[in-house]
């Protein structure tokens, strides 16, 4: 199936911006000339009507799973190829990290008017779709029929909630939940997820909703969208959010530091010129991440929300300790602090370096490091005792609670 060779952007219910794409697979962005107060990216700003293929390129590849392997089935699902995330938007982009959305320029007028279709799916439908995740690593994200994309590398499925009921949105329906069953071969991942966002919130830092539940016995865990709002009865909105990959236009093939991806250094001079209140926050979040011991804090699993011209960093997600897997995946930190990455290597040398480098108070950064280093272990203990009726949760607590508390006795003030 050939693509369209344009695609309409539409941000907060308007029209903003057109993506063209040429014989060779190029692509470009025009803004319209009333694109609004958000720009799609704080990498292609409004004040420049044009943006070229490297920027809008690395954008829209990170919001199509970072699978090749998937990428190429949802390709096949819609007869386009999976290594051209402009064609797998085409058929996908009507619900998307944040409030963007992707359609053809002759659908506009109905995506924007009509909010599209809820279908009731009950426990053992998404057990089933779990199952096939889970076992079939392949597998795709999406049905035919619905028209949402996500990025990321691990499974995950994407509903709408309406009190105790789910559905698959359809058209331009927004959906308002992530499930995801975990890695496939990293035992009670799911729950590790939840058990460290739980931590984090107990910790008062901003973190996503989540829940652990089995649907007909495939258990999973449970997020609710920070990009979405409801209040009431009110329909569902959608909040503009995009990953640090994206706001750098860096592609998701390099968003580890060592891959050529940013540094902390680097996010920390983007928050200083975008929303500067959140450098502190950010080093929570940096901290909160190396003592929990979790190795896949990149900078896509950080975020900004965008709102009018309003950049604030978003709460905490995809947050999972790597300590209970010793001997299955690297144990290593995904930023370097002065050259240092490996978890138990990073002293107080090493954060103060960052913190002058990124002129920041050192005193500061090291008692938010120290403090987080003292309150970890006890509210990791709270999370595990919170969800000890969950299968697994004891098993999972004898490979994860020592090895917390061990970091974080390394990690505290001298």
């Amino acid at each position: 199936m050939k693509s369209s060779p344009a695609l309409a952007v539409l941000l907060y219910g308007q029209h903003i911006a057109t993506i063209y794409q040429n014989k060779n697979g190029r692509h470009d962005l025009e803004y319209e000339p009333d694109p609004g107060a958000t720009p799609l990216s704080l990498s292609m700003p409004l004040e420049q009507q044009h943006h070229g293929h490297r920027i809008v390129n690395a954008f829209i590849t990170g919001l199509v799973p970072d699978d090749r392997v998937v990428r190429a089935g949802l390709g096949r699902q819609f007869d386009v190829s999976g290594e051209n995330p402009y064609a797998l938007l085409e058929h996908t982009g009507l619900d998307c990290a944040g409030a963007v959305q992707f359609c053809r320029p002759d659908e506009v007028e109905p995506t924007l008017t009509r909010p599209g279709e809820l279908h009731p799916v009950d426990d053992q439908a998404i057990a089933a779709r779990l199952k096939e995740l889970r076992r079939t690593p392949s597998a795709t994200w999406t049905l035919p029929r619905e028209r949402w994309s996500l990025g990321g590398y691990q499974p995950k499925i994407a509903l709408h909630k309406v009190g105790d009921h789910w559905a698959e949105a359809t058209g331009s329906a927004p959906t308002t939940h992530i499930i995801k069953p975990g890695v496939h071969d990293l035992r009670q991942s799911a729950l590790n997820e939840h058990l460290c966002l739980s931590t984090a919130r107990r910790l008062d830092l901003p973190a996503s909703e989540t829940c652990f539940q089995e649907f007909a016995g495939e258990p999973a865990v449970v997020i609710t969208r920070y990009d979405r709002t409801q209040s009431g009865t009110a329909a569902v909105g959608r909040l503009h959010q995009e990953d640090l990959c994206q706001a750098l236009g860096i592609p998701p093939t390099r968003k580890y530091e060592e891959q050529g991806g940013p540094s902390a250094l680097t996010i920390l001079d983007l928050l200083a010129r975008t929303d500067p209140g959140a450098q502190l926050r950010f080093i929570e979040y940096l901290g909160f991440n190396y003592l929990i011991g979790a190795p896949d804090c990149h900078a896509k699993n950080f975020s900004l929300l965008l709102v009018g011209t309003t950049v604030r960093l978003a709460p905490l997600y995809d947050v999972a300790s790597g300590l209970p897997y010793e001997g299955r995946i690297d144990p290593t930190f995904a930023f370097a602090l002065r050259g240092q990455r490996s978890f138990g290597t990073l002293s107080d040398e090493n954060w103060s370096w960052l913190a002058k480098r990124a002129g920041l108070d050192d005193e500061l950064v090291l008692q938010i490091v120290h403090d987080l280093a003292a309150r970890i272990p006890d509210a990791l203990r709270d999370s595990f005792a919170a969800a000890e009726s969950i299968p697994g949760t004891s098993e999972l607590a004898a490979r994860m609670l020592t090895p917390v508390a061990k970091l974080c006795a390394r990690s505290g003030r001298k």
